[in-house]
């Protein structure tokens, strides 16, 4: 993906959306979030053996905005051959999910669940 957000997408009750794949740096896709979603996972999973990388989950006021994004808590460091969950609540316009460390020998896939 290229640095800047390459396109978004709505984001539905209980349908996962893929915000990166296989990718080792970039914004990814953002998603823009309903109001009346506010609980809200992310799946970060590192495809193969990871030397480093890490995604840092963020949101703005929409998905198009173009400045730096708004960080929903610490970053996520990128795990080799594993899945890591996390869940946080509130009310979010548009979610991203930004590699902030670039992810080296091979990839990571991220995906957003909101209910």
């Amino acid at each position: 993906m290229s640095a800047g957000v390459a396109s978004f997408k709505q984001a539905m009750r209980g349908v996962a959306v893929t915000l990166q794949s296989a990718a080792t740096t970039g914004n990814g896709v953002a998603v823009a979030v309903p109001k009346n979603l506010v609980y809200h996972r992310i799946n970060v999973k590192g495809n193969g053996t990871i030397g480093a990388g890490a995604i840092q989950v963020e949101s703005a006021d929409n998905p198009g905005y173009t400045g730096t994004w708004s960080p929903i808590g610490s970053p996520i460091t990128v795990v080799s051959s594993a899945e890591i969950e996390v869940v946080f609540t509130g009310s979010y316009a548009a979610i991203r999910a930004r590699i902030s460390t670039t992810v080296t020998t091979t990839s990571v896939t991220v995906t957003y669940t909101a209910d």
